[in-house]
């Protein structure tokens, strides 16, 4: 399916939507979540493939599109990790989940400070980053201490 979407100079872009019908049941997490993006690199061909189609330069190449989903998949990791460490608290602490999620939010903005601005996988990875962000602060603020 493709959606068709305006930019600013007025002529179409043709984007890929994914169908309802076709995405699992299931939610994608952890390492699924890696094969699953695996598998969207496969199906999608190669960059030349990706270049010839006509996408302009300042388009993400496929590997970065596929470099910010693994980003934005990490970060949502970290954060269920996080979410289990507050609903259930571990020997470990809240400490290494923290740092965990820190490193996972580095790495997700040098990705982000590497690849073009434009894309929607850029943008699930910023907002991601951003969440990531604030859940450190409210974490290190003290916000979900039990009383």
């Amino acid at each position: 399916m493709t959606v068709r979407q305006l930019d600013k100079t007025g002529k179409a872009m043709a984007q890929v939507a994914v169908a309802t019908k076709n995405r699992p049941t299931g939610s994608v997490s952890g390492e699924n979540f890696a094969h699953y993006l695996d598998s969207f690199a496969e199906v999608a061909g190669s960059e030349t493939a990706t270049t010839e189609s006509g996408i302009t330069p300042d388009e993400p190449s496929l590997r970065q599109k596929h470099e910010q989903l693994r980003s934005a998949g990490d970060l949502l990791d970290s954060l269920e990790a996080l979410e289990s460490g507050l609903i259930q608290p571990s020997e470990e602490g809240s400490s290494g989940v923290r740092e965990r999620l820190r490193e996972s939010r580095d790495q997700a903005l040098r990705t982000l400070s590497d690849s073009p601005n434009r894309g929607a996988e850029r943008d699930l990875l910023h907002r991601t980053a951003v969440l990531a962000t604030v859940e450190l602060a409210k974490s290190e603020r003290g916000d979900y201490v039990s009383s």
